[in-house]
């Protein structure tokens, strides 16, 4: 039997596209910093520019870089950055420890306050709502609700000019919301005076009477604490309308983007529209020059209810939870050091 041979070029490209393409393009976690990246994907509509460098890949899901349990929890707290599991007691819902070894004292634990509260797919990573010790009726002021919040474990120093780099922090997620939901993606640090802390995104499931409600999550705003933001988001509805969104599907995957450079200014993005932006943004204790630099954590809120807000400061019955989660694909920090 007469066998043909290829020219050798063609049969080494040849070999390379049958290998496997783990080893080549396979994802990781990365360490944090520039000198140290992750292996994953550019941000995503270009933002941030071409000199972004993946820092950290969140990729959650049994095919992603967070495959279970031991990398959320090697990777994620289930508090915030003061310790508490409530965003103090402002939260109706608390947040739900994994087990005893990731617990705060007195926080509620999966198998024994509830049933699990988070679940992983193959894409992505699931949090959901659940009454805690049988509670048949879920009350803010009660906080007999659980839920599958967490906090990036990597934090920067700071930011803006304080830490000299640009940032873009960008996160997938998709919601189906019970009324009086609780969501937010944001930043803060380990000191608060009204600010630093910038809102991505925030929403949650009012009810101002009338039928005027948000149970479905489809208006959501923006802003930075105490900054000179140009778009005002007193009119949630209005201000979307204002950049373009007349419609909005919270059970769809959206994409949300923040962009902090080191001259201070700052923008926001829903899929690549810009939602937000202002300047002069200082990453201090109360916002200012002047005030004391505070370091940059990420949170990830799917909560429910808070105590301090009227229009979700209401009780359910616990039945109401089933169906409701959260659902993350991923969230990716991005730095780049280049000059503007």
């Amino acid at each position: 039997m007469r066998q043909s041979l290829l020219p050798p070029a063609i049969a080494i490209s040849m070999i390379l596209l049958a290998m496997p393409l783990i080893g080549r393009c396979q994802e990781t976690i990365g360490g944090g910093t520039i000198s140290s990246p992750a292996m994953g994907p550019k941000p995503s509509y270009g933002i941030g520019g071409p000199g972004m460098v993946l820092v950290k890949n969140w990729h959650f899901g049994t095919s992603g870089t967070i495959k279970n349990y031991a990398d959320m929890s090697a990777n994620f707290l289930y508090h915030d950055q003061f310790g508490t599991i409530g965003n103090g007691t402002n939260y109706g819902a608390v947040i739900v420890a994994p087990d005893a070894a990731n617990a705060l004292p007195n926080q509620p634990v999966e198998g024994d306050a509830c049933e699990p509260v988070r679940k992983f797919t193959s894409n992505s990573l699931i949090t959901l709502l659940t009454p805690l010790y049988g509670a048949t009726k879920v009350v803010p002021t009660q906080h007999n609700a659980g839920c599958g919040s967490f906090m990036a474990k990597w934090k920067l120093p700071n930011g803006g000019s304080l830490l000299g780099q640009d940032i873009v922090w960008e996160t997938r997620v998709r919601y189906v919301t019970p009324p009086y939901f609780w969501f937010a993606i944001w930043t803060a640090g380990n000191k608060w005076s009204n600010g630093a802390e910038q809102d991505l995104v925030e929403s949650f499931g009012y009810d101002n009477g009338g039928g005027n409600t948000n149970f479905d999550g489809r208006f959501w705003h923006s802003n930075a604490v105490a900054g000179k933001d140009t778009t005002d988001y007193g009119n949630w509805g209005k201000a979307m309308a204002g950049r373009g969104i007349a419609k909005f599907d919270g059970t769809a995957y959206h994409t949300w983007t923040w962009v902090y450079k080191k001259d201070n200014s700052y923008a926001m993005y829903v899929d690549g529209t810009m939602v937000q932006s202002g300047a002069d943004y200082h990453w201090t204790n109360g916002s200012k020059a002047t005030d004391a630099p505070i370091d940059m954590c990420f949170l990830f809120d799917g909560g429910w209810g808070h105590t301090q807000v009227g229009s979700v400061n209401k009780s359910l019955p616990a039945s109401a939870f089933a169906g409701k989660y959260y659902e993350w694909s991923y969230s990716r920090v991005y730095l780049s050091n280049e000059a503007k």
